[in-house]
């Protein structure tokens, strides 16, 4: 039997996004595959497992980096949007977690910051491409002052959304900074 939940966790939400698949499988569904907001669940026996996530944006070296965790017993189970998935019996578990220092916890965040910031910049520049067309259209069409305020408008709309956008995985960084210096002071 197969169950669908659709979930949204935010990247800095992974801890709570572990505790979720765990209590899943407590409950007896295993996860299989996640599909956007959508987390697949198959029906298996109740077992207490312990979920890690980890951040690898280099997908060209993905098999040596599942093996390097499966070489430490973790089980690979999905992949998405360089977020992998990983399993371990909570009898098995120890403190060899992914992250479980604040070096290399800060460095997980750093990976998650980078990768999110990357994608502000094709962003911006396709908002400044797009916001050129228009205004020498506008131009040419004698629209000028009607086409000034119009662009002006467009690019101040086009700024407030990536400011919100990129504040939200800035918040998350300090979200992350502020569970890791709790978790270890």
């Amino acid at each position: 039997m197969v169950k669908k939940i659709r979930k949204k966790f935010y990247l800095s939400d992974f801890e709570e996004e572990q505790a979720f698949l765990s209590s899943q499988r407590s409950a007896g569904w295993r996860l299989t595959e996640i599909r956007g907001k959508k987390y697949f669940f198959e029906e298996c026996d109740q077992e207490s497992v312990v979920y890690q996530i980890d951040f690898n944006p280099k997908e060209q070296q993905k098999s040596e980096y599942i093996q390097l965790f499966t070489d430490f017993g973790w089980t690979f189970i999905t992949d998405k949007e360089g977020k992998y998935y990983f399993s371990k019996p909570a009898s098995q578990y120890s403190e060899d977690q992914l992250f479980s220092d604040r070096e290399t916890k800060m460095m997980m965040c750093n990976k998650i910051m980078k990768r999110k910031l990357i994608q502000l910049i094709p962003l911006s520049v396709i908002a400044v491409i797009i916001s050129t067309v228009l205004a020498l259209n506008l131009f040419y069409l004698d629209l000028f002052p009607t086409g000034i305020l119009f662009i002006l408008s467009l690019i101040w709309i086009g700024w407030l959304s990536l400011t919100l956008y990129s504040m939200k995985y800035v918040s998350g960084f300090f979200k992350l900074k502020k569970i890791i210096n709790g978790n270890l002071n």
